[in-house]
């Protein structure tokens, strides 16, 4: 089971306030501080999301190339700040977290793709079933967004959340604090979730009619399902106020709960209880440790929460009252460095700072980042790279960086980078050995950033696509190896971007070979009813902690593919893309 334990905050007893702030419908609780978050979005892989919109209040951000979002210098709220997240293709995102003055918060927000798992017609409903949950659509139960009748085909997007897996943290909306029938604020222990929207065959929303209902029969994992209650209250997530509210009921039958809905988006099966805040601190050799992921579980039934260490090592959220908790902290191998029991408390505690001496290997990492010209904007931030994971560090006032990370074995390489994303500048990689403390030295922000692009010049046309920009979906490619006897071997990229809106498809191919500049590129755009071949300008480029491939150059050989579409002004093709590692 899960439960709510949002990191990243201090605050006091007598602190707890219920405001709204400009600029946002969504009520806030706690104390109005000055605070920064520095968030990643990943897809269902971990993998980073760049183009993703996340809003917070009236403010907007997209995510950059390593999926990154920053708010700064923000007025936020102790009691709970809530940011979320759009991405074409996916349900929608959220996370609520708990900040500290003067501090960065770390987040991190899973998206969840939208799947199709089934379709039926509206007029004579359907039970549509999909990971062990079940629902019940009645006949003619649909409606249009705004109320109006629909008949037509219904489309079910869904994914069902277990309550037992760790990853289910990050891909909830919000957190697991709620409102209950009696408008009191409370914890919720999760028994399973479900995301579900429905779409028409245009994607235009649907929903269940108003005055009628949607039966959802929702499995209990067998490891919990020996402590689920007889009823339980149903919560669907509110992604205008940013918690869960209570709505109906569900009843437990063979280890299944079954309840009606009147309505989708996330719905929950939770048992609620009095929440109190817990917050504490972690240390190595007196230095903080930011980043690391530290769990609290519920010793008498090991439902448990998880989240990340801010930039000044406090983690921090709502836990419930009166119950033993056993906390442990895990470093970036995912090794257990520590552990201990703590509680029950009746009140809102910190605890005492967790001074460790970690005999994992570990070491601390250090530098400065500087620009060419004036100095690096209050978004700027290092990037450390350890094999698949990715660890992003926000500057001190002084644009220094220091931070503790672990690795897994000696001499373990790092790649070390810096961002600049107001200013659009990075900084060269760096390669460094781990053999104890690193000081990397200065990251100089001397390049512009390069961003997942392909771009396509002919005639009066013009394609764009751009990850931080564009609607299109994503740049997919394959690689390719042809073994060169004597010579550096050539890798082949071919790959294509999709347009969901329009369903045009862009497809490309390029050769690299090291030390060989010069390489054929191929470029296919059917809507323009040509192909384009010719040699372009290839290399490998290492920049603020990624790797690309980039080409430019123009393609000259033209192959006509439709003649009724093709214009031959469209000759010749300036082409330029650049393709994430």
């Amino acid at each position: 089971m899960v439960v709510a334990l949002a990191m990243q905050s201090c605050r006091e007893d007598s602190d707890i306030i219920n405001v709204t702030p400009p600029n946002t419908t969504t009520p806030q609780f706690g104390m109005s501080i000055q605070g920064s978050v520095l968030g990643t979005v990943v897809d269902e892989n971990g993998e980073v999301l760049e183009g993703a919109t996340v809003t917070y209040g009236g403010l907007t951000e997209i995510t950059d190339e390593y999926g990154v979002f920053q708010f700064n210098d923000t007025e936020m709220y102790t009691g709970g700040t809530y940011v979320e997240v759009e991405k074409d293709g996916y349900f929608h995102g959220s996370r609520k977290f708990y900040p500290t003055a003067d501090a960065v918060s770390r987040v991190n927000v899973k998206m969840i793709p939208m799947v199709e798992v089934a379709s039926f017609s509206s007029t004579v409903g359907d039970n549509v079933t999909f990971e062990g949950v079940k629902i019940a659509f009645g006949n003619n139960s649909i409606m249009n967004e705004d109320g109006s009748e629909y008949n037509g085909n219904v489309k079910v997007f869904a994914k069902y959340l277990d309550p037992t897996l760790l990853e289910t943290l990050n891909e909830m909306p919000g957190d697991l604090t709620a409102m209950n029938a009696d408008d009191e604020r409370v914890i919720l222990t999760s028994y399973g979730m479900v995301a579900v929207e429905l779409r028409d065959d245009s994607g235009n929303e649907l929903q269940v009619k108003t005055g009628s209902t949607a039966e959802i029969t929702m499995p209990v994992p067998t490891d919990i399902v020996g402590n689920a209650p007889a009823t339980i209250p149903l919560w669907h997530f509110d992604e205008d106020l940013g918690t869960w509210i209570e709505e109906g009921e569900a009843t437990l039958i063979s280890g299944e709960y079954v309840g009606e809905v009147s309505h989708f988006s996330y719905w929950n099966c939770d048992d609620p209880s009095i929440m109190i805040h817990l917050s504490g601190s972690v240390f190595n050799r007196g230095v903080p440790v930011s980043g690391v992921l530290v769990k609290v579980t519920l010793a008498n039934d090991n439902a448990s929460g998880s989240g990340l260490t801010n930039s000044q090592g406090v983690f921090g959220g709502f836990v419930p009252k009166d119950e033993v908790l056993v906390i442990e902290v895990f470093d970036h191998c995912g090794v257990l460095i520590y552990t201990t029991t703590v509680g029950p408390f009746s009140e809102d505690t910190v605890l005492d700072p967790f001074n460790l001496t970690i005999s994992s290997l570990q070491a601390i990492v250090s530098g400065t980042v500087t620009a060419c010209e004036g100095e690096p904007s209050a978004a700027t931030y290092a990037v450390i790279v350890q094999d698949d994971f990715t660890n992003v560090i926000p500057l001190e006032a002084d644009n220094t960086f220091a931070t503790n990370i672990f690795y897994c074995e000696e001499g373990d390489e790092i790649t070390v980078g810096a961002v600049d994303p107001i200013n659009q500048l990075a900084s060269a990689n760096s390669v460094f050995t781990v053999e104890g403390n690193v000081n990397v030295g200065n990251l100089e922000l001397c390049e512009e950033s390069i961003s997942q692009h392909l771009y396509a010049e002919y005639g009066d046309q013009v394609f764009n696509y751009n990850e931080t920009a564009s609607t299109l979906d994503s740049l997919i490619y394959s690689t390719q190896t042809l073994i060169q006897n004597g010579a550096p071997d050539i890798v082949i990229y071919a790959g294509i971007t999709l347009d969901w809106d329009t369903g045009s498809v862009v497809e490309f191919t390029l050769e690299y070979q090291e030390g060989n500049p010069l390489k054929n590129a191929s470029l296919t755009i059917p809507t323009s009813g040509f192909k384009a071949e010719g040699e372009v300008n290839i290399q490998k480029v290492a920049q603020g902690g990624q790797e690309y491939i980039t080409a430019t150059g123009t393609l000259t050989n033209v192959t006509v593919t439709d003649e009724t579409l093709y214009d031959e002004s469209y000759n010749p093709v300036f082409f330029s893309i650049a393709i994430r590692l």
